[in-house]
């Protein structure tokens, strides 16, 4: 053990620099009372200083500077960085290395003329492609999502026989990688597949089917695998707003007389209205930025995203303006999904109200 200690720290400063620390925040912070409370006073002697130099007031604004440090570095940098793509072109990711082009880039994806060769922009239609593609794959996926997320937290909102464990089941595909999702239904979906065998072998279909390239069925299956995997997310959600509704509500229904049904449009959807409106919005934002599971599944048709990512060149041949052309197409995504993320806000507001 000590071997690979002086292995790992042999001729580094490191040792040193943590022995300086302890003496420091010993001689600082001058710790009292029990052992634990010396030794945590010892190590956190950078707080104690700062808030005896600056008061607690400044305190809250410490301990929320790493997390926004972290979202500045992960989603503020890459937004302006995107912003900046979007106004430059060539092939480099340096700045210093991409000329400015103004608006040229909106003309490569949204023009009918390509204004470097003149010809007709095949990337506008292939935009536009994918953006009626997520459209079909939004209008069927977030109904089918939000029906069956709330019947399915109706079922077991009620007192069912092993309703914990029932519960735990249907959330399980959420903690599952996107990536393992896609592969698993690949496994069943494939033209060898588990499906295609059984229906073969039950004498349903004569020949296989590759249920994830054919156009016929490959919108089908992605609509069904990417509920399948996030229903559990808003059935969670749809769960805590029922269980928030008063049960004296129900109890006073059932003493006149009222059916389940009358209790269910006249109670129950009324009351959880305000939650089901913000799991919509929430759905409607996730279907929209559906990737990992279609990347996985390398089904037919292309998302919004799947052009984005391949536009970059971040899949196949990287082209001399695609990354500025991605950029641009991923800031018309992002006003869409600004849009969703508002009304979502919205909508929390004047539920907590």
């Amino acid at each position: 053990m000590w071997t690979a200690i002086e292995a790992a720290f042999g001729g580094s400063g490191w040792p040193f620099a943590i022995l300086a620390y302890f003496v420091v925040g010993a001689i600082v912070s001058r710790p009292r009372g029990s052992l634990q409370a010396r030794v945590m006073g010892v190590v956190g002697w950078p707080i104690e200083l700062a808030q005896k130099l600056a008061g607690a007031g400044p305190m809250p604004y410490l301990f929320l500077l790493p997390n926004l440090l972290i979202f500045g570095i992960y989603t503020f940098a890459p937004l302006f960085i995107n912003v900046g793509f979007s106004f430059t072109e060539g092939q480099s990711i340096n700045f210093s290395d991409r000329p400015f082009a103004g608006t040229d880039n909106w003309s490569r994806l949204l023009a009918e003329t390509q204004i470097d060769t003149g010809g007709v922009n095949l990337e506008d239609d292939k935009f536009h492609r994918s953006v009626m593609d997520t459209a079909v794959f939004v209008v069927f996926q977030v109904p089918i999502m939000v029906f069956f997320s709330l019947v399915t937290a109706l079922v077991l909102n009620r007192n069912i026989v092993a309703r914990g464990f029932w519960r735990s089941i249907f959330f399980y595909p959420v903690m599952l990688s996107p990536v393992v999702v896609g592969f698993l239904w690949t496994l069943i979906l494939k033209r060898q597949g588990l499906l295609s065998l059984t229906l073969m072998d039950w004498g349903i279909i004569d020949e296989p089917i590759q249920w994830l390239v054919d156009p016929a069925w490959t919108m089908f299956w992605s609509v069904l695998v990417y509920t399948w995997a996030h229903l559990g997310f808003y059935m969670l959600i749809l769960l805590a707003g029922l269980q928030a509704i008063p049960g004296d509500l129900y109890e006073a229904a059932e003493m006149d007389g009222t059916s389940d049904w009358r209790m269910l449009t006249r109670i129950t959807l009324p009351l959880l209205m305000p939650t089901l409106l913000v799991v919509t919005v929430l759905s409607l934002i996730k279907a929209f930025q559906a990737f990992e599971e279609l990347y996985a599944m390398q089904v037919s048709w292309m998302s919004l995203v799947s052009y984005i990512f391949e536009t970059a060149g971040l899949r196949g041949q990287p082209t001399a303006n695609g990354l500025g052309i991605a950029a641009t197409a991923s800031l018309i995504a992002a006003g869409v999904l600004a849009l969703l993320s508002v009304a979502q806000i919205a909508l929390s507001g004047r539920n907590a109200r």
